[in-house]
């Protein structure tokens, strides 16, 4: 499993199917669509649909990834290993 670690119990909650007070029922949605997207990839390469827009935050220590859920929302990840892929901290948020 590829997900090691969440940034917070709401992210998990959303990996984990539940609801989200705050967050509507189609962006949970979304959001846990994503995250099993997450869950599932081999390597990073595996996340880059277009949809996602996969990129690479400039300037974070240690590097952190972000993927798209909808206009307001994103996911962020770290990778952890390689191989086997792994990641962690994963977060759920809007970030504006």
């Amino acid at each position: 499993m590829p997900i090691a670690t969440f940034a917070d119990a709401d992210t998990a909650r959303i990996f984990a199917g539940e609801r989200v007070r705050g967050v509507a029922d189609g962006v949970v949605k979304r959001a846990r669509r994503r995250m099993q997207q997450l869950d599932a990839a081999t390597k990073l390469e595996d996340l880059a649909s277009p949809g996602a827009d996969l990129k690479k935050l400039a300037g974070t220590k240690p590097p952190t990834w972000q993927m798209r859920v909808n206009d307001q929302y994103r996911i962020r990840f770290q990778v952890q290993r390689q191989s086997p892929f792994e990641v962690g901290a994963v977060w759920f948020g809007d970030p504006h």
